[in-house]
């Protein structure tokens, strides 16, 4: 049986349980989750909006290019978390000529939440 508090906090695994996490790593994980599922996919439990388009990119190289469209499929999901004051940085590793880091993408989010002054950083690895 899953569990949550009232606050519908996310929910992570440790050592084959279930993990409550709140604060900034609720933040973290519900960043990643935003970005990781696919928009629209939501819809039918009435979140049409929730979610990103960084799964079009599957299948194209990682080029300058295709890091530029997953900024912008970025930033266009994370202007709908309420709560993101502020994108402060999205740096993306250089493209890779290596073989078995053609097909993913490295990058470093870091992003002011409301009412703090510190800026949390996440790294994030897209599969194309």
């Amino acid at each position: 049986m899953l569990t949550s508090d009232r606050a519908g906090v996310d929910l992570a695994t440790e050592r084959g349980d279930i993990k409550l996490v709140k604060g900034r790593a609720n933040l973290a994980q519900a960043v990643l989750n935003r970005l990781f599922t696919r928009r629209g996919e939501l819809a039918g439990l009435g979140h049409p909006d929730y979610g990103s388009r960084l799964y079009q990119l599957i299948g194209e190289p990682n080029t300058r290019r295709s890091q530029a469209v997953a900024e912008l499929y970025i930033r266009e999901a994370l202007a709908d978390e309420p709560r993101i004051r502020e994108i402060v940085a999205l740096i993306f590793e250089p493209p890779s000529l290596r073989a078995d880091k053609r097909n993913v993408m490295e990058l470093t989010i870091a992003i002011l939440p409301v009412d703090e002054d510190e800026p949390l950083t996440i790294g994030a690895q897209i599969p194309l």
